[in-house]
């Protein structure tokens, strides 16, 4: 009887693991949605010192060579991001998608060029955002736009 509990107690523990461990392994093999992530999440916010943050972060998250027109970065944490493509969220037009709540955003553009280097200004505020998601629900495209 015991053998069988512990049998039973397997088969549970791997019943409710499985969807965690899909869930993950569709995370990690996502590359659009991490690509989102570097590109358009910043959380906690990055605090700079003694420089541009936009400037900052553009070039760290690789964004300089070429320079990007334009970028957002949202201050919030993923899951509340994931969110939006299901509960968090509302269909706005095409496959996008508005959130419900307001985040926290930092939008950097380009100003020119200086000795080589891309010149960004910042300007950062309280917005929905509209996102694209793909089939699973994950993440995978920022709309920037003036939407505030």
């Amino acid at each position: 009887m015991l053998l069988v509990l512990k049998k039973w107690g397997c088969v549970m523990f791997f019943l409710l693991m499985a969807p965690c461990m899909i869930a993950s392994q569709t995370f990690f093999a996502n590359p659009r949605h991490k690509k989102f992530l570097r590109e358009h999440q910043d959380f906690p916010q990055t605090k700079v010192v003694g420089q541009n943050y936009c400037m900052a972060m553009m070039q760290q998250r690789g964004m300089s060579r070429p320079c990007k027109t334009t970028n957002s970065f949202v201050h919030a944490p993923h899951n509340q991001l994931k969110d939006i493509c299901t509960w968090a969220g509302t269909h706005y037009r095409r496959a996008l998608r508005l959130s419900k709540s307001v985040f926290s955003v930092t939008t950097c553009n380009l100003q020119g060029m200086s000795q080589g280097q891309c010149r960004y200004s910042s300007q950062t505020g309280q917005r929905q955002i509209l996102i694209n998601c793909d089939s699973s629900g994950w993440p995978v495209h920022f709309e920037e736009s003036n939407f505030m």
